[in-house]
């Protein structure tokens, strides 16, 4: 088999994965292996099914957890109605059908446009040395 067609298997073997081979995700990865063989030799130890059972669960926890981000940004929207309002207005732009997934996006801009200008004034000076004589 030729260079080029070991190419071509390789990468119709990645479409059908979903995997996609980056080299510098590779390179990173490589590293890890060589920096930390003990964790390597303990992850080749587990069998597939508790590995994917593993990233199953690191799946869940991650989505818990923007869940959890998710359920506190709407409280501090439900809670400043100067904000809420401002969330209502933006998202009142919107199509109806896209205003449920750009809910959290408008929120966070709305909520640090917010903390900005809160914060004006208050900054502290650029030079905080002594004053310099001309």
């Amino acid at each position: 088999m030729g260079l080029n067609e070991a190419i071509a298997k390789k990468k119709a073997a990645d479409q059908k994965t979903g995997i996609n081979h980056r080299p510098e995700v590779d390179a990173k990865i490589d590293k890890f292996i060589a920096e930390y063989p003990e964790t390597v030799a303990k992850l080749n130890a587990y069998t597939k099914e508790e590995l994917i059972r593993k990233r199953i669960l690191d799946m869940v926890n991650d989505n818990e957890r923007r869940q959890g981000y998710s359920s506190e940004m709407r409280q501090h929207v439900e809670q400043n109605p100067e904000i809420k309002k401002e969330v209502e207005r933006r998202l009142n732009k919107m199509p109806e059908d896209q205003r449920q997934r750009a809910y959290q996006r408008v929120a966070q801009g709305v909520i640090a446009q917010h903390s900005m200008r809160q914060n004006q004034g208050t900054a502290a000076p650029a030079y905080s040395g002594p004053a310099l004589k001309p």
